[in-house]
């Protein structure tokens, strides 16, 4: 395995390069534990990866989804990707079977996990693992930047999706089967107080809160033996002025909304 988290089959070629983006705060045991665990899978399934950690480095409440699409980002300056895996830190695949690649449409990988009794919590729940390819990441303008604390990001891609006219589609929860890691809760990471809010506006929002709105710092980049560090800090109120620069020039763009 390359530094920085690179592995390419020696015995086959892949048929995908795979950018794995972990979004960080602080976990490091957690971390080293989900690496240990989570590349001897992929390694066991023939794959072309590398794996980008996300992490957060200031003091501001934490963003899952702007720290996925700064992984998208800062991948995509390194190398092209056929496919990006967005995985959190505390999920355990169990599964060999529950083969990480993307096809045709969005794919949701964490379709029965332990905390959630191995079910869904709710029949929209598109938590924890996905699998995208870059032209359907792009399409739907990547996540919000918005949701800070936790909670209310992938609902809103979800959402995001349905007005695309995509759909994610699911494994059997036989084969998408995912332990938890247990921890206590993050508390530079408290419920989203205005996430309901904001998933009422999903659907409009989605023009210009994303991709194309990602305001971030890279502070440091580091080759690591599993993995590539990208450390970033974000402005929050910096952010949160562009999104409304963003939004009143696409209402003037289009009246109707």
């Amino acid at each position: 395995m390359a530094p920085g988290g690179h592995f390419t089959p020696t015995d086959c070629k892949a048929t995908q390069k795979l950018a794995i983006i972990i979004p960080y705060r602080d976990r490091q045991k957690h971390l080293l534990n989900f690496l240990n665990h989570f590349i001897p899978v992929l390694k066991r399934q023939k794959l072309e990866f590398t794996i980008y950690v996300i992490e957060q480095g200031d003091n501001e409440t934490f963003n899952r989804g702007l720290l996925l699409n700064v992984g998208f980002t800062e991948a995509l300056k390194q190398d092209s990707y056929d496919c990006f895996i967005l995985h959190d830190v505390d999920t355990y695949l169990l599964n060999d079977k529950n083969i990480y690649r993307c096809g045709d449409k969005p794919l949701h990988l964490a379709v029965a996990v332990e905390k959630y009794g191995f079910r869904l919590p709710y029949t929209t729940y598109y938590g924890a693992i996905t699998a995208f390819n870059r032209k359907h990441y792009e399409m739907i303008n990547g996540f919000p930047n918005v949701y800070f604390g936790w909670g209310g990001e992938d609902d809103d891609q979800g959402i995001r999706l349905h007005t695309k006219g995509l759909n994610f589609v699911r494994r059997s929860p036989q084969i998408a089967r995912y332990a938890s890691a247990k921890h206590n809760r993050d508390p530079t990471n408290p419920d989203g107080k205005d996430r309901f809010g904001l998933l009422r506006s999903a659907a409009k929002r989605m023009a210009y809160d994303g991709l194309n709105s990602l305001i971030y710092n890279v502070t440091s980049i580091e080759l690591k033996k599993l993995y590539t560090l990208i450390t970033i800090t974000v402005d929050r109120n910096l952010l949160e002025k562009v999104s409304i620069v963003i939004f009143v020039l696409a209402l003037n763009q289009n009246p109707k909304h």
